[in-house]
């Protein structure tokens, strides 16, 4: 638990853009604003485990049989579903380079993700910095997006999901 407290998330700033959640009930606030890890926040919020169920993922941009993609112009998405409780959130999630490809580091650990939230892959990923954290709802949809820098890569984390906690 220390290693990934001690990851990208060392400096806690409040979230840009979180004056548009306030029509929200706190907890779905809260849960929105945590600057950390989605499914981390999602267990201390009902108590129970999250279990992480992929429904989609994979790099946009690739069309088969027209290799080589460029790396730089790689996106890759991944669209889940966390059950904790009674809770049923599908999200959807973006990962992309800012200014140039995605570091080979990163590049193979999320390609071999499985099961596991993105932010454990990301806290583990040395020299890793939050550069900015921004929030955003969007009718039903709450968007968090982040920057990291990763070595010398900039990667943006984009994360779509539905504000209804049930």
């Amino acid at each position: 638990m220390s290693r990934f407290a001690l990851g990208c998330f060392r400096a806690t700033a409040r979230p840009a853009g979180g004056e548009t959640l306030f029509s929200l009930p706190a907890a779905q606030r809260r849960l929105a604003g945590t600057p950390g890890s989605f499914t981390r926040a999602l267990h201390r919020e009902t108590g129970h485990p999250v279990i992480v169920r992929r429904l989609a993922e994979g790099w946009r941009d690739h069309v088969p049989g027209h290799w080589p993609v460029p790396r730089a112009t790689r996106v890759w998405q991944r669209r889940v579903r966390l059950e904790s409780g009674a809770a049923r959130i599908e999200a959807m999630t973006e990962v992309a380079g800012v200014n140039g490809p995605i570091p080979p580091k990163l590049h193979r650990a999320i390609t071999g993700l499985g099961d596991m939230p993105l932010m454990e892959v990301l806290a583990r990923q040395p020299r890793c910095r939050r550069l900015s954290f921004r929030v955003r709802r969007e009718g039903r949809l709450i968007t968090r997006e982040t920057v990291y820098r990763i070595h010398l890569a900039r990667v943006r984390v984009t994360e779509w999901f539905d504000v209804d906690l049930r």
